[in-house]
């Protein structure tokens, strides 16, 4: 079984990876963790739409 879980770094603010620079506050997609509850494995990923986003930032 898997369960999906938010992930948080200093100051319970989400893990994001950087898309771009922004005057005030970075730009970024959110980073979430699969973790199978059965064998401990966690699979970091990226949701669809954020996808989508980041693939238009590269072009």
């Amino acid at each position: 079984m898997e369960k999906t879980y938010r992930t948080l770094t200093y100051g319970n603010m989400p893990l994001k990876l950087d898309s771009g620079s922004s005057w005030i506050f970075p730009k970024g997609v959110e980073v979430k963790a699969k973790v199978d509850l059965e064998t401990g494995q966690v699979t970091f990923f990226v949701d669809a739409k954020d996808l989508e986003l980041l693939r238009s930032v590269d072009k």
